[in-house]
């Protein structure tokens, strides 16, 4: 089973507070072929998110692993109503707007996803997007090596402040 790090939930601390989300979350398949479970969800208004497992292909986040792209779902979209209703932790959280980005920890295919939400309708734009896609890449990171990218973080906070 996967093991939340102080750096992991430092990255989605993060990143909810620079794209003034409601909450990020991420998911991940600890074995292979199995379900997706989510592990961690900043902003969360309850620790129910802990009992939501997911197959691949099934609401926002299942298809995005299963697509290997980013999936959104909005009110503004059309075909975004099937997806959110296919989405526990949506339904749970009470999110209107979600950005799914999933990633990899073997290099390989996805076998994770983080997810950017919002309880109201919302466009997340493309710089957004691109904040939560290198948090993702590193979350497959610390999810292949959790305790080897401890200085790689550090390091990089490091230089963000020279």
């Amino acid at each position: 089973m996967l093991q939340i790090t102080d750096e992991m939930r430092k990255e989605l601390n993060q990143l909810r507070d620079n794209i003034y989300g409601d909450l990020t979350a991420f998911a991940f398949m600890s074995k292979s072929g199995g379900k997706l479970h989510w592990y961690y969800a900043s902003g969360s208004r309850s620790n129910r998110y802990r009992l939501i497992s997911f197959k691949i292909g099934h609401g926002i986040a299942g298809m995005a692993v299963r697509l290997g792209r980013t999936v959104t779902v909005s009110a503004l979209l059309s075909g975004s109503i099937r997806l959110r209703q296919e989405c526990a932790l949506m339904l749970a959280e009470q999110l209107h707007s979600a950005v799914a980005i999933p990633f990899s920890s073997t290099g390989d295919l996805p076998n994770g996803v983080l997810l950017l939400g919002n309880r109201d309708v919302r466009t997340f734009t493309d710089s957004d997007v691109a904040e939560a896609t290198q948090v993702a890449q590193r979350l497959g990171q610390l999810c292949a090596h959790p305790h080897s990218m401890r200085s790689i973080i550090v390091e990089n906070e490091t230089h963000k402040y020279n």
